[in-house]
């Protein structure tokens, strides 16, 4: 298959997945308030400071939530409707949708990345926005195949959300993402930043601005591994008409 036809159907499945959200753009306005809101809660509570860590926390949970939430009950959705039965016949690649997919729901990220430039301009943190975006990066391939493992394995798609809302929500939440890993003793901090694909990508983020005591090296080591092995499953589980 050549390079063109590939980015064809790449595009196709990008404007298809699109669509949705241009018909319902507030959707977008959502997002853009639930930035917002969060910055003004932790200004309240831990200054300047806390919005800069925000800024990385944001980047980090967007790469998961991406693949996790946003690819793998997409994936679901289309079992329950019978369109993946449409991909399946069609011309259309595992590779080429999944790409595909993950570039048409990059919609959501320009309107509340915009606002945290603004911010990130105004407290002279552009660099905390542009580790936490080579963090996301690393995460999103990471989430996206986990997503997908999950959403192609569950023998009922209707209970797909019901499994990957949680586990976004604890990976986004109990890890440090949101709060600064020094407020766990090691050597519980080491297992959590180098075990948690969440926790590995707030903490090489934080190492790159100089925020953490541990070398970028061990919180990219540990993105690295858990990438390898989330695409190990994500290709004994993702098969084309595989129920």
């Amino acid at each position: 298959m050549s390079l063109r036809e590939t980015l064809r159907k790449v595009l196709g499945v990008a404007v298809l997945e699109s669509r949705w959200v241009l018909r319902q753009p507030m959707w977008i306005v959502q997002e853009v308030f639930t930035v917002v809101a969060f910055m003004v809660i932790l200004y309240a509570w831990g200054g300047v400071g806390a919005v800069r860590h925000t800024l990385i926390a944001f980047m980090v949970a967007s790469g998961l939530s991406l693949g996790l939430n946003v690819v793998g009950q997409e994936v679901g959705w289309k079992r329950i409707t019978g369109m993946i039965d449409m991909l399946v016949a069609s011309p259309v690649t595992p590779r080429a949708y999944i790409i595909g997919a993950l570039l048409g729901h990059l919609i959501f990220a320009p309107a509340p990345l915009a606002v945290m430039i603004v911010v990130a301009v105004l407290l002279n943190a552009l660099h905390y926005l542009l580790a936490g975006f080579a963090a996301m990066l690393l995460l999103t391939p990471t989430s996206t195949a986990l997503g997908l493992a999950i959403a192609m394995r569950i023998e009922k798609p209707t209970n797909i959300a019901a499994i990957t809302n949680p586990i976004s929500f604890a990976l986004m939440m109990l890890p440090p993402v949101f709060y600064p890993a020094a407020v766990i003793p090691e050597p519980f901090r080491l297992l959590v930043v180098t075990l948690v694909p969440t926790g590995a990508a707030a903490e090489f983020a934080r190492s790159l601005v100089g925020l953490s005591p541990y070398p970028p090296i061990l919180p990219l080591t540990a993105l690295i591994a858990w990438l390898v092995a989330s695409m190990t499953v994500a290709a004994r589980s993702v098969r084309w008409g595989l129920e």
